[in-house]
């Protein structure tokens, strides 16, 4: 179950690698300097998400758990789905026409950090339920498919 996630979910990280820059940039009216800051500060929140997330899972594993670390895995990707639609949806700009830079990088960081809570969780419950003699062909095959 957590390999067949994989597939999917590339579509959505392949859009927002590719297309969400040009989008911000020509629909948006963004500067590309601009359009680039926000990819640029939903990587820095995808980063801490990711630690964030490694942190979260460790300690709900520990005090109330196998099941829990799936909970914040599912919470917090259902909840980046607010920030994401909102940075495409609403239009940042202030009174006088220009984009309000601040707080469209503010949504752009909260839904790196939400966004990027899944990935340590989904290797870290791999591994708990891969027997040790083929864990290496299962990273292999969610690495390709991831």
């Amino acid at each position: 179950l957590a390999i067949m996630q994989g597939a999917p979910g590339c579509v959505p990280w392949g859009v927002i690698n590719a297309f969400l820059n040009d989008y911000l940039s020509s629909d948006r009216n963004l500067s590309v300097e601009g359009s680039t800051l926000v990819i640029l500060l939903f990587g820095v929140g995808n980063f801490a998400g990711t630690l964030a997330g490694g942190l979260g899972c460790s300690y709900l594993y520990k005090h109330y758990g196998a099941r829990a670390p799936s909970v914040l895995s599912s919470t917090t990707t259902i909840a980046a789905c607010v920030p994401l639609w909102a940075l495409i949806n609403i239009d940042f700009n202030s009174v006088y026409g220009k984009p309000h830079y601040l707080l469209m990088g503010a949504v752009s960081v909260v839904a790196g950090v939400f966004s990027g809570v899944t990935g340590p969780i989904v290797k870290a419950t791999l591994q708990n339920v891969t027997l040790p003699t083929s864990r290496g062909q299962a990273f292999a095959l969610l690495n390709i498919l991831d």
